[in-house]
């Protein structure tokens, strides 16, 4: 042992016959601090709150609870100003459950949105745009539209498909635009190339909307078709077809008749369009058929049609498929002792189409608004309930309408 290590242990000593036992300090942990504590409900809440924020500062405000509003789609989207100039009157509106507008689009230089359909997820949406001019034969424009859960419109594509087809006049109106419940094709209704103006003619298209391939098939007689909605094996393709008349002057289109819903299999080798099965014929009771929606099931026809039952108004009417029998009326225009007269022109403006469960309906008739004036013509059916739906502009006349 060195020197210095013998000093130090030394002083060690010595410092120790020091210590008493009463000056020991007793040992001690310690103490923790206390921690901030957040429940873990309150965090999501407050994770929840702060979604709803920061989407609402980013991309508009929230959309309307589809619940308080009456359940079903949280949007739906309205061709509006359809053949109107300048640029930018024609537009494709996304709106609320309760009709306000979230974003729109206006069509291009030259060109109209005329006819939309929805996708089964509510988020996709075709928009059909065609030229303002008459023309015997053009190429029609396919969109396929993305809508934000704050109902911005984030994309907006065109189609692979070259669909061709003749323009008309506005009435014309027929026609229409619906996706497959499996959101793979995508069926149009439109006149063919080359037809007069003093006559009408349509045919129906399928495009494949993942590899682009198209079919049509064609009705050699004069008629009016619309109304497109599938069946929910995506495989046959619901429309109702009308007869125009014409006036021995001039050849101009009235009022169209023989309404007759029928069923087209697009399986079928059959490019005539009168082969598909007739699903539902006017009658005594339902006359003058204008619109026609299937139903989710295949077992039941919704239509727009002058029912005898309620003074021959224009009801809106679930119609059995099996027996053709009016299973229940949901909607009627006008008073009770009021009834509604036919609607002048071909088609005349109805448009009827429904959401993916078939519970859901929307309804645009501008003969609405004047029996409930601040309207505009838009309606909501949700299980059986109607109601009318607000518009911001009553000038903003729907063509077609979606969800």
């Amino acid at each position: 042992m060195t020197r210095t290590e013998q000093r130090l242990r030394e002083a060690f000593a010595e410092g120790a016959r020091t210590v008493r036992p009463e000056t020991v300090r007793s040992l001690s942990l310690p103490r923790r601090r206390r921690r901030l504590s957040w429940p873990v409900p309150a965090i999501s809440a407050a994770a929840v709150a702060l979604s709803v924020v920061l989407s609402v500062l980013v991309g508009g405000r929230a959309p309307t609870d589809p619940v308080t509003a009456g359940g079903g789609p949280a949007f739906l989207v309205a061709t509006v100003g359809f053949g109107e100039l300048p640029k930018g009157t024609s537009r494709v509106e996304v709106r609320d459950a309760q009709g306000r507008v979230y974003d729109q689009r206006s069509a291009s230089h030259g060109l109209t949105f005329q006819y939309v359909a929805a996708a089964p997820d509510d988020r996709t949406f075709f928009v059909m745009e065609v030229p303002i001019r008459q023309t015997a034969c053009n190429v029609i424009r396919l969109y396929r539209m993305k809508v934000a859960a704050t109902g911005k419109i984030t994309a907006f594509t065109p189609l692979g498909a070259r669909v061709q087809g003749g323009t008309m006049r506005r009435e014309a109106m027929p026609g229409g635009l619906a996706a497959s419940p499996d959101g793979r094709r995508l069926a149009y209704a439109v006149l063919p190339c080359g037809v007069p103006s003093d006559r009408l003619y349509y045919k129906i298209g399928v495009v494949d909307l993942r590899t682009g391939a198209q079919r049509e098939w064609t009705d050699p007689q004069e008629s009016v078709v619309s109304s497109l909605s599938w069946t929910s094996d995506a495989r046959q393709i619901v429309f109702l077809r009308r007869e125009p008349t014409h006036a021995r002057d001039d050849g101009f289109a009235l009022p169209s008749r023989n309404g007759v819903v029928r069923m087209l299999d697009t399986a079928s080798k059959s490019t005539d369009l009168r082969a598909g099965t007739v699903l539902l014929r006017q009658s005594r009771e339902l006359r003058n058929i204008w619109a026609a929606v299937i139903n989710g099931d295949g077992t039941r026809v919704t239509v727009v049609a002058e029912y005898s039952r309620s003074d021959g108004a224009l009801s809106v009417c679930q119609v059995s498929i099996a027996d053709g029998r009016v299973l229940r009326m949901l909607h009627r225009e006008g008073s009770e002792s009021e009834a509604v007269s036919a609607l002048p022109g071909v088609g005349a403006g109805v448009a009827l189409s429904s959401d993916a469960s078939g519970r859901h309906l929307l309804y645009y008739d501008p003969s609405i608004a004047d029996t409930a004036p601040g309207f505009g013509g838009y309606g909501r059916i949700d299980d059986g309930r109607f109601r009318a739906i607000p518009v911001s502009d009553e000038d903003d006349e729907a063509y077609d309408l979606a969800w």
